[in-house]
């Protein structure tokens, strides 16, 4: 699958080190390689959205959004973020707010 990046999951990314980022950097490369949503390990779909979904990498959740245009497959990774602020009321407004768009 092709991926993409948002500035805020880049900047979250190189504010990374040691076990965190290597496990960050294998789970892009697994997505990468991946043919289908169902191939990548430990990736959820988030109720109540259309197209969001998220992958648990230890304590951090990624955060992206899966477009299917004809013939690509991308995944978006908008935000990389702790556990708890997942599903905080300003995360669920934001990703409300991105789903639509």
């Amino acid at each position: 699958m092709k991926v993409a990046f948002s500035d805020k999951f880049l900047l979250r990314v190189e504010s990374l080190s040691g076990k965190i980022l290597k496990s960050v950097l294998l789970s892009i490369k697994e997505v990468e390689a991946a043919n289908s949503i169902s191939e990548i390990t430990n990736c959820k779909k988030l109720n109540g959205y259309k197209n969001i979904y998220r992958i648990r990498i230890g304590d951090y959740r990624a955060i992206f959004l899966f477009h299917i245009r004809i013939e690509k497959n991308t995944v978006f990774f908008e935000f990389l973020v702790p556990r708890g602020q997942v599903y905080d009321k300003n995360m669920k407004q934001k990703l409300r707010r991105i789903d639509k768009s």
